[in-house]
């Protein structure tokens, strides 16, 4: 990666630095023989800008330390010791400077001086990585920042300083945010990398510092994080949360984290996804199988309901068909209480999964035959979930199986068949309201048509089609005759 950003630099896509020889300024890389006065009278000099300098008496220093540097630009017993005097006192003059104008001014005349140190003493990743840095830190051009940091990188390779790790990405990720045209996706790709790879190689080989990278690298990762989805989206968060995964796999705090993370961004269809749920859905169970057990009595009647179900479906499970069958009537007795009690208050819950729930009871006391007590539940499930046709589909067959019980146990003849009615009414009005299940609906009214009574057998007790009829039995609902063969 670090050959990349090479390449990058060199191609002519990042221009850095197009040295301008500023007059005599630049031109100079002089000692103590080029001033006027003889070499005695500048150092002279350099001692009284030093005494202020050292004290950190800029304002003092500087008119001293200028007329010096117009002459002498690098003394030959410490050849950077003027220009990067200048520069620190240009720094801090342009921290105090509220004009922006003027700071801006401060600021190039500090770059300059890197400039001629690159001209008189050559370039160091080291230079313009604190040119980077000091440009930065005075809140200075954020491009003419991340210029000098580029050309740090460019120089330094693996061995760049750490100080240019987090300002590089503060910067460029402000620019990406705000569109600039140069900071595009694909170099945010690459400058990730390139940080990467600075950071691995010194965390790895440099003893001295490796716990200053370690600390800059994620502070990179904490910025990156920010676009993370704009830049790669979903594999982002798979490649930042894996390692830590198969590092500690069974902290559940942060498999808690990951599956947060995962979903949102990436799905529960997701392969990292899967693995971390696989692990921490069952501890998370357990957790909870023993805090209900442990507080059971200061449950909620749904919570109650639901970690009896939860122990009914293991003892199935287990072949224990008679203690699954009692758990899961007395969850079911639970939840009918929760269904019916204003005061259960503490699981708060929506109408529409109330309205579920009374459904599944209607379903289970359909099972056990109590029909009156499912088609009750059915209706307040159609309350609370409205414009659901599924309560109306079992009320339907629950009528529609009930030909025995309304015939003395018969099934057939008159009372056998006009139960297929009040059924056909309540598939009628689930198709109506619920186009979900209206072709489920419109099939089992077309296969009950030929159970309805003939014409003949409605005219020979004395009744007409398309009259009403009052249903007895448990049914006791009020329909429309209508003879075999029609709707």
């Amino acid at each position: 990666m670090m050959k990349i950003w090479t390449a990058i630099m060199k191609s002519g896509l990042i221009i850095l630095f197009l040295f301008v020889f500023l007059g005599q300024l630049i031109a100079q890389c002089n000692s103590w023989e080029a001033h006027p006065d003889g070499a005695e009278a500048a150092k002279e000099q350099h001692v009284i800008y030093r005494r202020s300098f050292e004290n950190k008496n800029y304002t003092e220093a500087f008119p001293v330390w200028e007329g010096l540097f117009k002459y002498v630009t690098t003394p030959k017993e410490a050849k950077s010791r003027h220009l990067k005097d200048g520069i620190i006192m240009y720094q801090a003059f342009a921290k105090e400077e509220k004009d922006k104008k003027k700071k801006t001014d401060l600021l190039d005349k500090m770059n300059a001086l890197y400039d001629q140190i690159a001209v008189c003493l050559g370039e160091k990743s080291s230079d313009r990585a604190w040119q980077g840095y000091r440009i930065y830190s005075a809140r200075g051009n954020s491009e003419k920042a991340i210029e000098a940091f580029e050309k740090a990188i460019e120089l330094g390779k693996n061995e760049t300083h750490n100080m240019v790790l987090v300002p590089i990405s503060q910067l460029t990720i402000w620019l990406f945010q705000k569109k600039h045209p140069k900071f595009t996706v694909e170099y945010m790709r690459k400058l990730y990398d390139t940080l990467k790879d600075i950071a691995d190689y010194n965390i790895q080989n440099n003893q001295k510092d490796s716990e200053k990278y370690k600390t800059k690298w994620e502070k990179v990762k904490n910025e990156f994080r920010k676009i993370g989805d704009d830049i790669w989206g979903c594999d982002f968060h798979v490649s930042e949360w894996q390692p830590k995964f198969e590092r500690d796999k069974m902290n559940m705090e942060q498999n808690k984290e990951i599956l947060k993370v995962l979903k949102k961004k990436c799905g529960e269809g997701n392969e990292l996804y899967e693995s971390v749920l696989a692990i921490y859905a069952p501890w998370k169970q357990r957790v909870d199988d023993s805090i209900a057990e442990a507080n059971f009595k200061e449950l909620c009647n749904l919570k109650k309901g639901e970690f009896q179900e939860k122990k009914s479906f293991k003892a199935r499970k287990n072949n224990a068909i008679e203690k699954a069958d009692s758990l899961k009537n007395e969850a079911f007795s639970w939840y009918e209480k929760s269904l019916n009690d204003p005061l259960d208050e503490s699981c708060e819950t929506t109408n529409e999964a109330k309205g579920e729930l009374a459904y599944r009871l209607a379903d289970n006391y359909y099972r056990l035959g109590a029909y009156s007590k499912a088609r009750s539940l059915c209706n307040q499930a159609a309350q609370l979930k409205p414009n659901w046709g599924d309560p109306f589909m079992l009320i339907g067959t629950m009528y529609a199986s009930s030909g025995k019980r309304c015939s003395g146990g018969k099934g057939t003849g008159w009372d056998a068949q006009t139960v297929a009615w009040a059924a056909m009414d309540m598939w009628s009005k689930a198709k109506r309201i619920d186009p979900s299940v209206a072709s489920e609906a419109s099939k089992k009214i077309a296969r009950y048509k030929k159970y309805l009574p003939t014409k003949g057998d409605i005219f020979q007790r004395g009744l007409k089609e398309n009259s009403s009829y009052k249903i007895g039995c448990w049914i006791g609902v009020t329909t429309t005759i209508r003879a075999g063969g029609e709707e």
